[in-house]
């Protein structure tokens, strides 16, 4: 079964992220998935969201992190 790696306000405030800046984070990649048509997204309680959302949101990958070895494993790791 593959990993689905998925991130939230507290995942990013621990990435070096402002409080401010990782909700904000989370509210654009929310919408750009409601863009997308998921509308699961919608919802006021949902606050998790795919990496790919988050990575499309910034403009860079999460998990090509610099000295993460193994790509999303690692991003899985430092993030538990």
């Amino acid at each position: 079964m593959p990993a689905y790696l998925t991130l939230t306000r507290a995942d990013l405030v621990k990435l070096g992220y402002s409080p401010s800046q990782a909700s904000r984070i989370i509210k654009m990649a929310k919408e750009l998935l409601l863009n997308r048509g998921l509308g699961w997204y919608g919802k006021k309680g949902v606050d998790r969201v795919p990496v790919e959302a988050v990575d499309a949101v910034l403009g860079l990958k999460l998990s090509q992190l610099e000295g993460a070895p193994s790509g999303l494993s690692a991003v899985k790791e430092e993030l538990s």
